[in-house]
């Protein structure tokens, strides 16, 4: 499973026009890799069809020279990160993987494609991806309206609100990630949430609807501001 995308990546002529973003696969039109939040050498990246609607969305996560993309998949909500970067030539080498797995398909995402690039890179798959979500990206602090405040407590692995268990959660610490998986009280996954250790003013970054959700991270009580989010928002 791992040598075939690599063959693949090989054996086609993948080219960027720098001025469009556009990604030629073998001469043809293919998909358009556009940057998001540039900054010097550094960008995230949006993925997108030639009608330049999102597929997906690749954030840039960078850990001293260990540079990675946390790929969140617009339609499904299915994420995976993408390592092996250098400091220069991530754009080609992004097209290079995303054009190998031939992961576009007719302006859209392969899902047949989509599944095996999610298990060939570890990622995660999101339930009940059913309804495709809105595919703008969204950027909340805390919730200004909720229609009943969230009292959070946390027993070991359990969330508690108001005293009623309304989910469970893991958290993993990893090159220099905390991940942080949230499950409601039917044991189905409502979202995983990263978050750079060592950086109290680095966002959480989670998926919700297949939305790509950055929120404000509180080093005072972390879990609990996350939790309550997702209680009040309806998702525990």
């Amino acid at each position: 499973m791992i040598l075939v995308p690599q063959m693949m990546i090989l054996a086609q002529d993948v080219d960027i026009n720098k001025e469009t973003n556009m990604v030629q696969v073998d001469g043809k039109d293919a998909f358009f890799l556009t940057p998001k939040n540039k900054q010097f050498l550094e960008s995230d990246y949006s993925l997108e069809n030639l009608q330049h609607k999102e597929l997906a969305y690749l954030k840039l996560q960078k850990y001293g020279s260990n540079i990675s993309y946390y790929m969140v998949f617009t339609k499904s909500g299915n994420q995976c990160t993408l390592t092996g970067f250098g400091t220069f030539g991530t754009l080609k080498h992004l097209a290079k993987m995303i054009a190998g797995a031939n992961l576009v398909q007719d302006n859209i995402v392969s899902e047949t494609e989509e599944r095996k690039f999610v298990i060939l890179h570890g990622g995660t798959f999101i339930q009940s991806p059913v309804a495709a979500p809105p595919t703008e990206r969204v950027i909340v602090q805390e919730p200004k309206h909720s229609a009943q405040p969230a009292d959070i407590g946390i027993k070991g692995d359990k969330i508690y609100n108001n005293s009623e268990m309304v989910g469970v959660f893991r958290q993993a610490s990893a090159a220099g990630l905390t991940t942080v998986s949230v499950y409601n009280a039917n044991d189905a996954m409502v979202c995983k949430a990263t978050h750079k250790d060592g950086n109290d003013n680095a966002d959480w970054d989670l998926v919700l609807d297949g939305k790509a959700v950055t929120l404000l991270y509180n080093p005072a009580s972390p879990l609990e501001k996350l939790f309550k989010y997702l209680a009040e928002k309806g998702y525990l």
